[in-house]
Protein backbone atom coordinates (compact mmCIF):
# COMPACT_ATOMS: atom_id res chain seq x y z
CA UNK A 1 0.00 0.00 0.00
CA UNK A 2 1.03 3.62 -0.54
CA UNK A 3 2.36 4.98 2.45
CA UNK A 4 1.82 8.95 3.45
CA UNK A 5 5.04 9.46 4.97
CA UNK A 6 6.18 8.19 1.95
CA UNK A 7 4.31 10.61 -0.54
CA UNK A 8 4.77 13.22 0.90
CA UNK A 9 8.53 13.18 -0.40
CA UNK A 10 6.48 13.49 -3.73
CA UNK A 11 6.29 16.63 -5.36
CA UNK A 12 2.69 18.06 -5.48
CA UNK A 13 1.48 20.19 -8.32
CA UNK A 14 -2.03 21.98 -8.78
CA UNK A 15 -4.67 21.07 -10.56
CA UNK A 16 -5.01 23.70 -13.07
CA UNK A 17 -0.93 23.61 -13.56
CA UNK A 18 -1.70 20.07 -14.52
CA UNK A 19 -4.40 20.85 -16.80
CA UNK A 20 -2.19 23.68 -18.51
CA UNK A 21 0.97 21.39 -18.82
CA UNK A 22 -0.86 18.15 -20.17
CA UNK A 23 -3.16 20.28 -22.70
CA UNK A 24 0.32 20.88 -24.14
CA UNK A 25 2.60 18.46 -24.27
CA UNK A 26 0.33 15.35 -23.05
CA UNK A 27 -3.41 13.55 -22.29
CA UNK A 28 -5.34 13.56 -19.05
CA UNK A 29 -6.95 10.28 -18.51
CA UNK A 30 -10.06 10.44 -16.29
CA UNK A 31 -10.53 7.14 -14.20
CA UNK A 32 -12.78 6.04 -11.51
CA UNK A 33 -10.58 5.47 -8.44
CA UNK A 34 -6.94 5.75 -7.08
CA UNK A 35 -4.32 2.88 -7.19
CA UNK A 36 -3.71 1.12 -3.76
CA UNK A 37 0.50 0.57 -5.28
CA UNK A 38 2.37 0.84 -8.17
CA UNK A 39 3.44 -2.71 -8.15
CA UNK A 40 0.28 -4.59 -9.65
CA UNK A 41 1.70 -8.10 -8.00
CA UNK A 42 0.72 -6.88 -4.93
CA UNK A 43 -2.61 -5.84 -5.48
CA UNK A 44 -6.11 -7.62 -7.17
CA UNK A 45 -7.86 -4.33 -8.41
CA UNK A 46 -8.41 -3.07 -12.16
CA UNK A 47 -7.78 0.40 -11.21
CA UNK A 48 -4.03 -0.72 -9.92
CA UNK A 49 -3.58 -2.83 -13.08
CA UNK A 50 -4.45 -0.01 -15.31
CA UNK A 51 -2.62 2.69 -13.63
CA UNK A 52 0.50 0.88 -13.38
CA UNK A 53 0.83 -2.67 -15.95
CA UNK A 54 1.07 -0.60 -19.12
CA UNK A 55 2.25 2.83 -18.48
CA UNK A 56 5.23 1.31 -15.97
CA UNK A 57 6.47 -2.12 -16.92
CA UNK A 58 6.79 -5.07 -19.41
CA UNK A 59 6.53 -8.55 -18.96
CA UNK A 60 8.62 -11.32 -20.89
CA UNK A 61 5.38 -11.92 -23.31
CA UNK A 62 2.60 -10.61 -24.39
CA UNK A 63 -1.13 -10.45 -25.61
CA UNK A 64 -1.84 -9.20 -28.72
CA UNK A 65 -5.14 -7.04 -28.99
CA UNK A 66 -6.29 -8.48 -32.13
CA UNK A 67 -5.53 -11.81 -32.30
CA UNK A 68 -5.24 -12.73 -28.17
CA UNK A 69 -2.42 -14.53 -28.89
CA UNK A 70 0.71 -14.84 -27.42
CA UNK A 71 3.66 -13.06 -28.54
CA UNK A 72 7.23 -11.21 -27.70
CA UNK A 73 7.97 -9.15 -24.84
CA UNK A 74 11.13 -8.81 -23.11
CA UNK A 75 11.29 -12.22 -24.37
CA UNK A 76 12.08 -12.54 -28.13
CA UNK A 77 12.23 -15.82 -28.13
CA UNK A 78 11.07 -19.22 -25.85
CA UNK A 79 11.36 -22.62 -26.20
CA UNK A 80 9.15 -25.88 -23.95
CA UNK A 81 10.80 -29.43 -23.18
CA UNK A 82 8.39 -32.06 -24.69
CA UNK A 83 7.66 -33.00 -21.13
CA UNK A 84 6.19 -29.40 -20.52
CA UNK A 85 8.20 -29.08 -17.94
CA UNK A 86 10.75 -26.76 -18.67
CA UNK A 87 10.93 -23.11 -20.44
CA UNK A 88 13.94 -21.20 -21.84
CA UNK A 89 13.15 -17.91 -22.89
CA UNK A 90 15.31 -15.38 -25.07
CA UNK A 91 15.89 -11.77 -23.50
CA UNK A 92 15.96 -9.01 -25.53
CA UNK A 93 19.11 -7.24 -25.53
CA UNK A 94 19.58 -3.34 -25.04
CA UNK A 95 16.11 -2.28 -23.02
CA UNK A 96 16.72 0.61 -20.71
CA UNK A 97 15.40 0.90 -17.04
CA UNK A 98 13.34 4.46 -16.30
CA UNK A 99 15.85 6.90 -15.40
CA UNK A 100 14.49 9.26 -12.72
CA UNK A 101 15.78 11.85 -10.09
CA UNK A 102 15.81 8.90 -7.63
CA UNK A 103 17.37 6.48 -9.80
CA UNK A 104 20.14 6.11 -13.01
CA UNK A 105 20.37 2.80 -13.78
CA UNK A 106 23.81 1.43 -14.45
CA UNK A 107 22.79 -1.04 -16.83
CA UNK A 108 20.31 -2.27 -19.53
CA UNK A 109 17.74 -4.88 -18.33
CA UNK A 110 19.04 -8.36 -18.45
CA UNK A 111 18.46 -11.81 -16.40
CA UNK A 112 18.77 -10.50 -13.29
CA UNK A 113 16.58 -8.79 -13.52
CA UNK A 114 13.90 -11.95 -14.04
CA UNK A 115 15.16 -13.19 -11.12
CA UNK A 116 14.90 -10.72 -8.71
CA UNK A 117 11.07 -10.41 -9.95
CA UNK A 118 10.46 -13.98 -9.98
CA UNK A 119 12.37 -15.11 -6.64
CA UNK A 120 10.52 -12.45 -4.47
CA UNK A 121 7.17 -13.61 -5.25
CA UNK A 122 8.00 -17.36 -4.76
CA UNK A 123 10.87 -17.47 -1.91
CA UNK A 124 9.77 -16.56 1.56
CA UNK A 125 13.18 -15.91 2.68
CA UNK A 126 13.80 -13.32 -0.22
CA UNK A 127 14.43 -9.79 1.30
CA UNK A 128 11.77 -8.41 -0.71
CA UNK A 129 9.08 -11.27 -0.28
CA UNK A 130 7.42 -9.41 2.39
CA UNK A 131 8.14 -5.83 1.76
CA UNK A 132 4.47 -3.69 1.00
CA UNK A 133 2.84 -6.75 2.79
CA UNK A 134 4.15 -9.43 1.17
CA UNK A 135 0.90 -10.80 -0.48
CA UNK A 136 0.79 -11.14 -4.19
CA UNK A 137 -2.98 -12.23 -4.67
CA UNK A 138 -2.91 -13.18 -8.62
CA UNK A 139 0.40 -15.86 -8.41
CA UNK A 140 -1.25 -17.41 -5.00
CA UNK A 141 -4.47 -18.19 -6.20
CA UNK A 142 -2.69 -19.85 -8.78
CA UNK A 143 -0.56 -21.78 -7.28
CA UNK A 144 2.87 -20.32 -8.42
CA UNK A 145 5.14 -21.31 -5.69
CA UNK A 146 4.12 -25.12 -6.11
CA UNK A 147 3.75 -24.77 -10.06
CA UNK A 148 7.52 -23.75 -10.32
CA UNK A 149 10.48 -25.63 -9.27
CA UNK A 150 13.40 -22.76 -10.05
CA UNK A 151 14.46 -20.25 -12.11
CA UNK A 152 18.07 -19.90 -12.90
CA UNK A 153 19.84 -18.04 -15.99
CA UNK A 154 21.93 -18.75 -18.24
CA UNK A 155 24.28 -16.19 -19.69
CA UNK A 156 23.09 -12.14 -19.25
CA UNK A 157 20.02 -12.91 -21.60
CA UNK A 158 18.58 -16.24 -21.27
CA UNK A 159 16.50 -17.61 -18.46
CA UNK A 160 15.02 -21.12 -17.78
CA UNK A 161 11.85 -21.74 -15.82
CA UNK A 162 11.58 -25.45 -14.49
CA UNK A 163 7.81 -26.39 -13.40
CA UNK A 164 6.86 -29.28 -10.99
CA UNK A 165 4.54 -30.47 -13.18
CA UNK A 166 3.15 -29.55 -16.54
CA UNK A 167 0.84 -26.19 -17.28
CA UNK A 168 -0.49 -25.43 -20.37
CA UNK A 169 -1.56 -22.22 -19.37
CA UNK A 170 2.25 -20.98 -17.85
CA UNK A 171 2.54 -18.94 -21.39
CA UNK A 172 0.03 -16.76 -20.22
CA UNK A 173 0.69 -16.55 -16.83
CA UNK A 174 3.84 -14.97 -18.07
CA UNK A 175 2.36 -12.86 -20.40
CA UNK A 176 -0.28 -11.66 -17.62
CA UNK A 177 -0.32 -8.07 -16.88
CA UNK A 178 0.45 -8.69 -13.06
CA UNK A 179 3.38 -10.27 -14.73
CA UNK A 180 5.82 -7.53 -14.68
CA UNK A 181 9.43 -7.19 -14.66
CA UNK A 182 11.14 -5.05 -12.10
CA UNK A 183 14.85 -3.39 -11.85
CA UNK A 184 17.15 -5.90 -9.34
CA UNK A 185 19.42 -2.67 -9.08
CA UNK A 186 16.84 -0.82 -7.88
CA UNK A 187 15.90 -2.92 -5.56
CA UNK A 188 19.04 -3.31 -4.15
CA UNK A 189 19.79 0.35 -4.21
CA UNK A 190 16.64 0.78 -2.32
CA UNK A 191 17.51 -1.78 0.24
CA UNK A 192 21.24 -0.20 0.63
CA UNK A 193 19.10 3.05 1.89
CA UNK A 194 16.71 1.56 4.07
CA UNK A 195 13.83 2.18 2.03
CA UNK A 196 12.67 -1.33 0.33
CA UNK A 197 9.00 -0.11 0.36
CA UNK A 198 9.67 2.72 -2.24
CA UNK A 199 10.66 -0.27 -4.90
CA UNK A 200 6.69 -0.24 -4.57
CA UNK A 201 5.48 3.27 -3.94
CA UNK A 202 7.96 5.13 -6.52
CA UNK A 203 8.15 2.70 -9.35
CA UNK A 204 11.02 1.69 -11.86
CA UNK A 205 10.36 -0.08 -14.92
CA UNK A 206 11.22 -0.45 -18.23
CA UNK A 207 7.93 0.88 -20.12
CA UNK A 208 6.76 3.58 -21.97
CA UNK A 209 6.23 5.98 -19.32
CA UNK A 210 8.06 6.52 -15.91
CA UNK A 211 6.42 7.85 -12.76
CA UNK A 212 6.65 11.58 -11.88
CA UNK A 213 4.52 11.97 -8.96
CA UNK A 214 1.56 11.07 -7.67
CA UNK A 215 -1.00 13.68 -5.59
CA UNK A 216 -3.08 11.48 -2.89
CA UNK A 217 -6.69 10.20 -4.56
CA UNK A 218 -5.95 13.22 -6.99
CA UNK A 219 -3.82 12.16 -9.66
CA UNK A 220 -0.71 10.68 -10.86
CA UNK A 221 1.33 11.92 -13.84
CA UNK A 222 4.23 10.13 -15.93
CA UNK A 223 6.36 11.60 -18.34
CA UNK A 224 7.74 9.67 -21.74
CA UNK A 225 10.87 7.13 -21.52
CA UNK A 226 13.18 8.42 -23.47
CA UNK A 227 13.88 5.21 -26.18
CA UNK A 228 11.48 2.85 -25.03
CA UNK A 229 12.42 -0.55 -26.67
CA UNK A 230 8.44 -0.69 -27.94
CA UNK A 231 9.27 2.85 -29.87
CA UNK A 232 8.97 6.32 -27.89
CA UNK A 233 5.56 7.39 -26.60
CA UNK A 234 3.87 10.27 -29.07
CA UNK A 235 2.92 12.86 -25.73
CA UNK A 236 5.36 14.07 -23.19
CA UNK A 237 2.91 13.14 -20.82
CA UNK A 238 0.34 11.04 -19.50
CA UNK A 239 -2.44 12.40 -16.13
CA UNK A 240 -4.26 9.59 -14.45
CA UNK A 241 -7.21 12.40 -13.07
CA UNK A 242 -8.83 10.69 -10.03
CA UNK A 243 -12.36 11.48 -10.23
CA UNK A 244 -14.67 8.84 -8.81
CA UNK A 245 -18.34 9.96 -9.90
CA UNK A 246 -18.52 9.32 -13.94
CA UNK A 247 -21.05 12.23 -14.15
CA UNK A 248 -17.85 14.10 -12.82
CA UNK A 249 -15.70 12.33 -15.27
CA UNK A 250 -18.42 13.12 -18.41
CA UNK A 251 -18.87 16.77 -17.16
CA UNK A 252 -14.48 17.13 -17.54
CA UNK A 253 -14.32 15.34 -20.85
CA UNK A 254 -17.00 17.65 -22.36
CA UNK A 255 -15.18 20.63 -21.20
CA UNK A 256 -12.09 19.69 -21.92
CA UNK A 257 -10.18 19.18 -18.45
CA UNK A 258 -10.25 15.49 -19.46
CA UNK A 259 -8.90 14.02 -23.05
CA UNK A 260 -10.27 10.24 -22.04
CA UNK A 261 -12.61 8.88 -20.21
CA UNK A 262 -13.17 5.06 -18.71
CA UNK A 263 -15.98 3.63 -17.56
CA UNK A 264 -18.88 5.69 -18.92
CA UNK A 265 -22.27 5.25 -17.56
CA UNK A 266 -23.85 2.93 -19.72
CA UNK A 267 -27.22 5.55 -19.06
CA UNK A 268 -24.67 8.25 -21.19
CA UNK A 269 -23.89 6.78 -23.64
CA UNK A 270 -26.48 8.14 -26.02
CA UNK A 271 -25.27 11.49 -24.81
CA UNK A 272 -21.82 10.77 -25.53
CA UNK A 273 -22.70 9.50 -29.20
CA UNK A 274 -24.40 12.30 -30.30
CA UNK A 275 -21.68 14.91 -29.26
CA UNK A 276 -19.85 15.95 -32.01
CA UNK A 277 -16.95 16.33 -29.61
CA UNK A 278 -16.61 13.22 -28.43
CA UNK A 279 -15.56 9.07 -29.81
CA UNK A 280 -17.12 6.37 -28.25
CA UNK A 281 -15.25 3.20 -28.30
CA UNK A 282 -16.72 -0.07 -27.95
CA UNK A 283 -14.89 -3.33 -27.87
CA UNK A 284 -15.87 -7.18 -26.57
CA UNK A 285 -14.64 -7.77 -23.14
CA UNK A 286 -13.30 -10.65 -21.17
CA UNK A 287 -15.10 -9.98 -18.04
CA UNK A 288 -17.93 -11.34 -15.85
CA UNK A 289 -20.42 -9.99 -13.64
CA UNK A 290 -21.22 -12.03 -11.08
CA UNK A 291 -23.39 -12.49 -7.25
CA UNK A 292 -21.00 -14.45 -5.63
CA UNK A 293 -22.80 -16.19 -2.47
CA UNK A 294 -21.05 -17.38 1.07
CA UNK A 295 -21.08 -20.93 0.35
CA UNK A 296 -19.75 -21.42 4.35
CA UNK A 297 -22.63 -19.41 5.95
CA UNK A 298 -26.64 -21.18 5.84
CA UNK A 299 -28.71 -21.11 4.34
CA UNK A 300 -26.07 -20.25 1.29
CA UNK A 301 -23.94 -23.51 1.80
CA UNK A 302 -27.46 -25.52 0.35
CA UNK A 303 -27.35 -25.79 -3.59
CA UNK A 304 -31.28 -25.37 -3.71
CA UNK A 305 -31.06 -21.60 -1.84
CA UNK A 306 -28.33 -20.84 -4.47
CA UNK A 307 -30.52 -22.37 -7.45
CA UNK A 308 -33.62 -20.51 -5.70
CA UNK A 309 -31.70 -17.53 -5.65
CA UNK A 310 -30.45 -17.38 -9.55
CA UNK A 311 -34.07 -18.35 -10.70
CA UNK A 312 -35.39 -15.37 -9.28
CA UNK A 313 -32.76 -12.76 -10.87
CA UNK A 314 -34.39 -11.18 -13.94
CA UNK A 315 -31.21 -11.00 -16.33
CA UNK A 316 -33.06 -9.46 -19.04
CA UNK A 317 -33.89 -6.75 -16.94
CA UNK A 318 -30.94 -5.50 -15.74
CA UNK A 319 -29.12 -5.44 -19.15
CA UNK A 320 -32.15 -3.22 -20.27
CA UNK A 321 -32.09 -0.98 -17.18
CA UNK A 322 -27.96 -1.30 -16.55
CA UNK A 323 -26.38 -1.86 -19.33
CA UNK A 324 -28.33 0.00 -21.33
CA UNK A 325 -27.86 -2.91 -24.63
CA UNK A 326 -23.64 -2.39 -23.69
CA UNK A 327 -23.61 -6.31 -21.88
CA UNK A 328 -24.99 -9.96 -22.65
CA UNK A 329 -26.59 -12.15 -20.19
CA UNK A 330 -23.93 -14.51 -19.14
CA UNK A 331 -24.69 -18.11 -19.03
CA UNK A 332 -21.39 -18.94 -17.92
CA UNK A 333 -18.26 -17.34 -16.30
CA UNK A 334 -16.20 -17.57 -19.34
CA UNK A 335 -17.84 -14.56 -22.02
CA UNK A 336 -18.52 -16.25 -25.34
CA UNK A 337 -15.13 -14.49 -27.02
CA UNK A 338 -13.20 -17.28 -24.53
CA UNK A 339 -12.12 -20.24 -26.46
CA UNK A 340 -13.01 -22.54 -23.99
CA UNK A 341 -17.30 -20.76 -23.58
CA UNK A 342 -19.33 -24.12 -23.73
CA UNK A 343 -22.09 -22.74 -26.43
CA UNK A 344 -24.40 -25.65 -25.56
CA UNK A 345 -25.64 -23.90 -21.86
CA UNK A 346 -28.51 -22.75 -21.58
CA UNK A 347 -29.13 -18.95 -20.39
CA UNK A 348 -31.07 -18.74 -17.02
CA UNK A 349 -34.20 -17.51 -17.55
CA UNK A 350 -36.47 -15.81 -14.24
CA UNK A 351 -38.41 -18.77 -12.83
CA UNK A 352 -40.10 -17.38 -9.87
CA UNK A 353 -42.25 -20.25 -9.38
CA UNK A 354 -38.98 -22.48 -9.04
CA UNK A 355 -37.22 -20.40 -6.95
CA UNK A 356 -40.05 -20.46 -4.63
CA UNK A 357 -40.13 -24.63 -4.33
CA UNK A 358 -36.14 -24.57 -4.38
CA UNK A 359 -36.89 -22.53 -1.40
CA UNK A 360 -39.60 -24.41 0.26
CA UNK A 361 -37.62 -27.85 -0.41
CA UNK A 362 -34.34 -26.18 1.13
CA UNK A 363 -36.73 -25.80 4.27
CA UNK A 364 -36.85 -22.11 3.61
CA UNK A 365 -40.90 -21.63 2.44
CA UNK A 366 -41.18 -17.73 3.60
CA UNK A 367 -37.70 -17.14 3.06
CA UNK A 368 -35.03 -15.07 4.83
CA UNK A 369 -32.83 -11.97 5.43
CA UNK A 370 -29.31 -11.75 3.79
CA UNK A 371 -27.22 -8.70 2.52
CA UNK A 372 -25.16 -7.94 -0.19
CA UNK A 373 -21.83 -6.00 -0.43
CA UNK A 374 -21.40 -3.74 -2.86
CA UNK A 375 -18.55 -1.46 -4.32
CA UNK A 376 -19.80 2.36 -4.90
CA UNK A 377 -18.80 3.27 -8.67
CA UNK A 378 -19.03 1.63 -11.88
CA UNK A 379 -16.87 -0.99 -12.84
CA UNK A 380 -15.76 -2.60 -16.36
CA UNK A 381 -17.90 -5.78 -15.65
CA UNK A 382 -20.88 -3.87 -14.33
CA UNK A 383 -22.08 -0.16 -15.32
CA UNK A 384 -23.70 0.35 -12.08
CA UNK A 385 -23.55 -2.17 -9.54
CA UNK A 386 -25.87 -0.23 -6.65
CA UNK A 387 -28.45 -0.38 -9.18
CA UNK A 388 -27.85 -3.76 -9.90
CA UNK A 389 -27.83 -4.95 -6.03
CA UNK A 390 -31.38 -2.67 -6.24
CA UNK A 391 -33.17 -4.63 -8.90
CA UNK A 392 -32.07 -7.66 -7.45
CA UNK A 393 -33.89 -6.93 -4.23
CA UNK A 394 -36.94 -6.18 -6.14
CA UNK A 395 -36.67 -9.29 -7.59
CA UNK A 396 -35.80 -11.63 -4.58
CA UNK A 397 -38.55 -9.60 -2.58
CA UNK A 398 -40.95 -11.63 -4.87
CA UNK A 399 -39.66 -14.87 -3.55
CA UNK A 400 -40.07 -14.02 -0.04
CA UNK A 401 -36.05 -13.30 0.71
CA UNK A 402 -35.26 -9.55 1.88
CA UNK A 403 -32.18 -8.10 0.62
CA UNK A 404 -30.03 -6.06 2.23
CA UNK A 405 -28.27 -3.71 0.63
CA UNK A 406 -24.62 -2.38 2.13
CA UNK A 407 -22.69 -0.07 0.07
CA UNK A 408 -18.86 0.11 1.25
CA UNK A 409 -15.11 1.01 -0.44
CA UNK A 410 -13.18 -2.32 -1.50
CA UNK A 411 -10.74 -1.78 1.81
CA UNK A 412 -13.44 -1.98 4.17
CA UNK A 413 -14.95 -5.03 1.74
CA UNK A 414 -11.78 -7.07 1.47
CA UNK A 415 -11.80 -7.02 5.22
CA UNK A 416 -15.00 -8.69 6.05
CA UNK A 417 -14.06 -11.10 3.42
CA UNK A 418 -10.78 -12.16 4.96
CA UNK A 419 -12.85 -12.71 7.77
CA UNK A 420 -15.18 -14.61 6.21
CA UNK A 421 -18.13 -11.86 7.85
CA UNK A 422 -20.73 -11.48 5.30
CA UNK A 423 -23.55 -13.66 2.53
CA UNK A 424 -23.04 -12.03 -0.38
CA UNK A 425 -20.65 -10.14 -2.68
CA UNK A 426 -21.62 -7.87 -5.65
CA UNK A 427 -18.08 -8.23 -7.68
CA UNK A 428 -16.66 -9.62 -11.10
CA UNK A 429 -13.32 -10.45 -13.22
CA UNK A 430 -12.05 -9.12 -15.65
CA UNK A 431 -9.33 -11.37 -17.14
CA UNK A 432 -6.02 -10.88 -18.31
CA UNK A 433 -5.26 -12.97 -21.04
CA UNK A 434 -7.49 -15.57 -22.57
CA UNK A 435 -6.75 -18.60 -21.09
CA UNK A 436 -9.70 -20.06 -19.53
CA UNK A 437 -7.90 -21.07 -16.30
CA UNK A 438 -7.88 -17.22 -15.75
CA UNK A 439 -11.67 -17.03 -14.71
CA UNK A 440 -11.41 -20.71 -13.02
CA UNK A 441 -8.56 -21.01 -10.65
CA UNK A 442 -8.32 -17.49 -9.69
CA UNK A 443 -12.39 -17.08 -8.85
CA UNK A 444 -13.07 -20.83 -7.46
CA UNK A 445 -10.21 -22.62 -7.00
CA UNK A 446 -9.74 -24.39 -3.27
CA UNK A 447 -6.61 -22.18 -3.10
CA UNK A 448 -8.29 -19.34 -3.83
CA UNK A 449 -10.13 -19.56 -1.25
CA UNK A 450 -7.28 -19.26 1.03
CA UNK A 451 -5.74 -16.35 -1.21
CA UNK A 452 -8.92 -13.96 -0.81
CA UNK A 453 -10.19 -14.22 -4.60
CA UNK A 454 -13.08 -17.14 -4.00
CA UNK A 455 -15.80 -15.06 -3.00
CA UNK A 456 -17.86 -18.03 -2.63
CA UNK A 457 -15.30 -19.72 -0.29
CA UNK A 458 -16.67 -22.74 -2.24
CA UNK A 459 -14.24 -25.52 -2.75
CA UNK A 460 -14.73 -28.20 -5.27
CA UNK A 461 -11.55 -30.80 -5.07
CA UNK A 462 -13.69 -32.28 -8.59
CA UNK A 463 -13.64 -28.94 -9.75
CA UNK A 464 -9.85 -28.49 -9.00
CA UNK A 465 -9.02 -31.80 -10.42
CA UNK A 466 -10.76 -30.73 -13.94
CA UNK A 467 -8.61 -27.46 -13.65
CA UNK A 468 -5.30 -29.81 -12.98
CA UNK A 469 -5.78 -31.99 -15.44
CA UNK A 470 -6.69 -29.44 -18.12
CA UNK A 471 -3.52 -27.61 -17.98
CA UNK A 472 -1.12 -30.95 -18.06
CA UNK A 473 -1.69 -31.05 -22.09
CA UNK A 474 -1.55 -28.92 -24.78
CA UNK A 475 -4.17 -30.87 -26.56
CA UNK A 476 -6.76 -28.02 -27.32
CA UNK A 477 -9.53 -31.23 -27.28
CA UNK A 478 -9.45 -32.82 -23.66
CA UNK A 479 -8.93 -29.43 -22.58
CA UNK A 480 -12.09 -28.13 -23.48
CA UNK A 481 -13.64 -31.12 -22.80
CA UNK A 482 -12.22 -30.62 -18.98
CA UNK A 483 -13.36 -26.77 -19.28
CA UNK A 484 -16.91 -27.94 -20.32
CA UNK A 485 -17.30 -30.32 -17.19
CA UNK A 486 -16.08 -27.50 -15.05
CA UNK A 487 -18.74 -25.10 -16.45
CA UNK A 488 -21.43 -27.80 -16.52
CA UNK A 489 -20.35 -28.70 -12.46
CA UNK A 490 -20.61 -24.63 -11.69
CA UNK A 491 -24.30 -24.41 -13.54
CA UNK A 492 -25.70 -27.67 -10.76
CA UNK A 493 -23.89 -25.76 -7.91
CA UNK A 494 -23.96 -21.90 -8.33
CA UNK A 495 -21.56 -20.90 -5.91
CA UNK A 496 -21.37 -17.44 -8.04
CA UNK A 497 -24.52 -16.71 -10.26
CA UNK A 498 -23.17 -15.18 -13.51
CA UNK A 499 -25.19 -12.25 -14.59
CA UNK A 500 -23.78 -10.93 -17.90
CA UNK A 501 -20.07 -9.66 -19.74
CA UNK A 502 -20.14 -6.40 -20.41
CA UNK A 503 -18.33 -4.58 -23.58
CA UNK A 504 -15.77 -2.24 -22.78
CA UNK A 505 -16.55 1.10 -23.54
CA UNK A 506 -14.38 4.12 -23.43
CA UNK A 507 -14.85 7.80 -24.70
CA UNK A 508 -12.01 10.49 -25.77
CA UNK A 509 -12.61 14.01 -27.35
CA UNK A 510 -12.34 13.80 -31.34
CA UNK A 511 -8.30 15.36 -31.33
CA UNK A 512 -7.10 12.36 -29.87
CA UNK A 513 -5.79 9.43 -31.48
CA UNK A 514 -4.15 6.29 -31.60
CA UNK A 515 -5.77 4.97 -28.39
CA UNK A 516 -5.52 1.09 -27.80
CA UNK A 517 -8.38 -0.39 -25.88
CA UNK A 518 -7.35 -3.29 -24.31
CA UNK A 519 -9.78 -6.11 -24.21
CA UNK A 520 -8.35 -7.72 -20.70
CA UNK A 521 -9.08 -3.99 -19.17
CA UNK A 522 -6.98 -0.77 -19.31
CA UNK A 523 -5.85 1.30 -21.94
CA UNK A 524 -2.42 1.70 -23.80
CA UNK A 525 -1.48 5.38 -25.01
CA UNK A 526 1.90 4.41 -26.46
CA UNK A 527 0.88 5.50 -29.86
CA UNK A 528 -1.80 8.20 -28.50
CA UNK A 529 -1.69 11.38 -29.61
CA UNK A 530 -3.74 14.29 -30.33
CA UNK A 531 -3.95 16.00 -33.87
Amino acid sequence: MLKPMLLGLLVLVTGCQKQDEASKTGLIYCVEGAPQTFNPQLANSAVTLDASARPLYDRLLEVNANTLGIEGGLATRWRVSDDGLTYRLTLRKGVSFHRTPWFNPSRPFNADDVLFTYQRLLDEHHPFHRISGGDYPYFSSLGLSSLIKRVYKQGPHEVVFELNRPDSSFLATLASDYAIVLSAEYGEQMQKAGTPELLDSRPIGTGPFSFKEYRHNEYVRYLRHPGYWGGEAKIEQLIYDITPKSSKRLAKLLTGECDVMNTPSASQLSVIDKDSHLNLSVQSGMNVAFLALNTRKAPFNKVKVRQAIASAINVQNLLQAVYFETGQPAASLLPPLSWGYNPSLQLRKQDLKLARQLLAEAGFPHGFEMQVLVQPGARPYNPDGLKTAQLMRSDLAKIGVKLKIVQQAWPVIETRLAKGQYDSLLSGWVADNADPDNFFRQLLSCAAVERGNNYSRWCSPAFDQLLDDAVTTPQLAFRLRNYYYAQTLLGEQLPVIPLAHALRTQVSRNDIEGLTLMPFGGTTFNQAYRE
